[in-house]
């Protein structure tokens, strides 16, 4: 993430892994409400009547709690509330706005439409000495409906210095565009960074002054892989979606001495969402794939190892793939490792995005072929894997500490590639960041394991944008699952024991029941809640 600002994707994703920290967004409500409060309260010390216009969302919420101090603080506070008390259900503002409700000196006026908020309108245009605008924060896109819209008329036609909670309401948070109409404030009380919209030269006119208030969010939720990053996913589907949308894979591996892992790498591809993981296998092992299961692709290469003589077919499907997948059960004879540099330079030059694994990461380092290490390029080494591929021990520091060595060792090695060092805690880093996965557990030393993480990356790094996050978010799920497998069997799990709870594993943190309901042609959704086999929300 920027020092400087950041996105509104970003600053979801922090809001939800603080939670997961144990810091309840009510703290971040009650440091966000008290932070503006007291930005206005030593800007316009002599001000004494405070006009709060609240929207029913939790920037309402970050209004009202700053009402509530400012109530305490000895000055005189109405409430615009933009619909009925009853309307606010997004917590924690709900709750926030039941204390006022409480207190005998805070004025709440409701205005569920137009009509009824201009019969307010002298609040804003006579009485008001400080207007504070807590109508849509970074949730805004496209045109402003009503009453929020007239509210802002109001607000701007005011006089009286305006503070934008946030965000000026009606102004783009990422891009400072605004699409309708926004908020011209005089000072904006933006919480923990600065959104990127916010600090765009075309943004000053409303924004005016801005002020980064720190309302509790440790830095950990940054570095730590939570349930927020997952909020890069986006699990949901086109209605209109065809096979091949979600990922072709080309998965390659296997050898006369080890036939298992290829085919752990693409059954966990296919589980966690890919399309068409295909697998490219010496002859013997793509035939016991073929034999195993119905639900994968196998193309057999003659012989028993992998080598340039027999590259052809999988040159041929990396043509067509998203995303390669190099290294399970590879081994390394002399004739595969140069199959392997001729296969990885052809992904590169094509711009694929790759997963190299195992004997791969193996091959590189006796070959010492770290040019082909490439942006787009993930690597899944464990510490004894990355010593083979760089010459070096990983030290034994703190993760943190480790993370920061990671990270000057791949900005010297392969600035842009992206290495997740597995570990108790694994560390993943693109050599300018690098994030801390602590999920899974030691159950998960059982081989195979890192097979079904590599497919598991495999597949999300089709669907993430950031190949940091894609690794991040991968090690994440597959962690939960072997953490469920165990909770549920002890260690006595094997690697298919983790495949099989990977979707439990989204499910944990996703509402991928309510995501597929959403899907559903209408008659039998329809029909589903009639006999009350969905539940209707």
């Amino acid at each position: 993430m920027s020092s400087e600002a950041i996105s509104v994707l970003e600053m979801r994703v922090l809001d939800a892994n603080t939670t997961y920290l144990g810091i309840d967004s009510r703290i971040l409500m009650e440091n966000a409400g008290r932070g503006v409060a007291q930005v206005v309260s030593s800007r316009w010390p002599n001000a004494t009547k405070i006009l709060v216009v609240a929207g029913l969302g939790n920037n309402g919420g970050d209004g009202i709690v700053s009402a509530r101090y400012l109530y305490n603080w000895g000055k005189d506070v109405v409430i615009v509330l933009l619909g009925r008390v009853s309307d606010m259900k997004e917590e924690p503002a709900a709750t926030n706005l039941k204390i006022c409700l409480n207190l005998l000196g805070c004025r709440i006026m409701e205005a569920r439409d137009e009509l009824e908020l201009l019969a307010y309108q002298d609040y804003f245009i006579k009485w008001a000495d400080v207007i504070i605008d807590a109508i849509l924060g970074i949730g805004v896109k496209g045109r402003i409906r009503q009453p929020a819209s007239a509210a802002i008329d109001l607000i701007n036609m005011s006089k009286a210095p305006k503070v934008a909670v946030d965000i000026p309401s009606g102004l783009d948070p990422d891009t400072g565009d605004v699409t309708d109409k926004a908020v011209k404030a005089d000072l904006t009380v933006t919480m923990h960074k600065a959104k990127r919209g916010l600090i765009v030269d075309k943004a000053k006119p409303y924004v005016g002054e801005l002020v980064v208030v720190d309302i509790g969010i440790p830095r950990e939720a940054e570095l730590i892989v939570g349930p927020g990053d997952l909020n890069y996913l986006t699990y949901a589907r086109r209605l209109d979606s065809k096979k091949g949308d979600f990922g072709r894979i080309a998965i390659i591996g296997g050898s006369r001495d080890y036939t298992g892992a290829i085919a752990l790498t693409a059954l966990a591809s296919l589980v966690t969402g890919a399309d068409l993981p295909i697998v490219y296998a010496p002859h013997d092992v793509a035939h016991d794939i073929r034999s195993q299961t119905p639900n994968l692709i196998a193309v057999p290469l003659e012989g028993d190892f992998l080598s340039k003589d027999n590259v052809g077919p999988v040159l041929r499907g990396i043509e067509r793939a998203n995303v390669v997948a190099i290294g399970p059960g590879l081994g390394l004879e002399r004739v595969t490792m140069e199959a392997v540099y001729v296969i990885l330079d052809t992904a590169v030059k094509l711009g694929k995005r790759i997963v190299i694994d195992a004997d791969a990461i193996k091959a590189i380092g006796i070959g010492k072929r770290l040019n082909l290490l490439k942006p787009g390029v993930v690597l899944t080494p464990h510490a004894g894997e990355l010593k083979e591929l760089l010459g070096i021990d990983v030290p034994k520091l703190n993760p943190v500490e480790t993370g920061q060595w990671l990270k000057e060792q791949v900005s010297k090695c392969c600035p842009g590639s992206v290495i997740l060092l597995k570990g108790n805690t694994d560390i993943i880093s693109d050599g300018s960041r690098f994030k801390l996965n602590m999920t899974g557990n030691p159950g998960m030393t059982v081989g195979g394991t890192g097979d079904v993480l590599t497919g598991v990356l495999a597949t999300i790094l089709h669907r993430v944008n950031d190949p940091l996050e894609a690794a991040a978010i991968a090690a994440f799920i597959t962690g939960v699952a072997g953490d469920l497998a165990a909770l549920e069997l002890g260690y006595h799990l094997t690697p298919m024991d983790v495949v099989t709870r990977i979707p439990k594993a989204f499910s944990v943190f996703i509402n991928t029941k309510g995501v597929v309901e959403e899907a559903l042609h209408k008659p039998l959704r329809e029909f589903l809640v009639k006999h009350q086999l969905i539940k209707q929300e």
